[in-house]
């Protein structure tokens, strides 16, 4: 009988290890997601974004040349709370079968971008800053809000 109960476990770990090792289909369950929001403007304007994964937000601020030239960094740790609200708020199908490429920046203007990453392919939206964009208005809502947020701590 001992004998049987070995071989009986010998069978069923690679059996149980197959299934608790598959990935759902939801967005987000396939491997890390990276979402970026910002403004890219011409001349001395610089670019401002904010990075936002499971487990932090990073803000980005450079500007090239002025009087207010120079890189500000700060990075502050996202809640599973507020990460589920970001990823819930659009649908990642959809946002992969828009086709915005502005280049306002070309002509020393401002694009606004959301960048969605999931298992090293990404997907980037360039528009103008004022431009509605069909089912990102929550998605462009919180990031812009966590960018502030983010902003102003210290």
């Amino acid at each position: 009988m001992k004998l049987n109960t070995r071989y009986l476990f010998i069978l069923l770990v690679p059996v149980l290890f197959v299934f608790c090792s598959e990935q759902e289909d939801e967005f987000g369950k396939h491997g890390p997601v990276v979402i970026e929001f910002g403004t890219g403007c011409g001349w001395c304007a610089g670019e401002e974004r904010i990075t936002v994964s499971s487990v932090k937000a990073e803000y980005y601020r450079n500007i090239p040349c002025g009087e207010e030239e120079g890189t500000t960094l700060k990075t502050q740790a996202m809640t599973s709370e507020e990460w589920e609200e970001i990823i819930s708020s659009f649908d990642h199908d959809q946002f992969l079968t828009l086709d915005y490429n502005e280049c306002n920046v070309c002509v020393d203007g401002c694009d606004e971008f959301i960048i969605i990453t999931q298992n090293g392919s990404s997907h980037e939206i360039r528009y103008s800053p004022s431009e509605e964009i069909e089912g990102m208005d929550n998605l462009r809502q919180l990031l812009a809000h966590t960018m502030e947020k983010v902003k102003a701590s210290r």
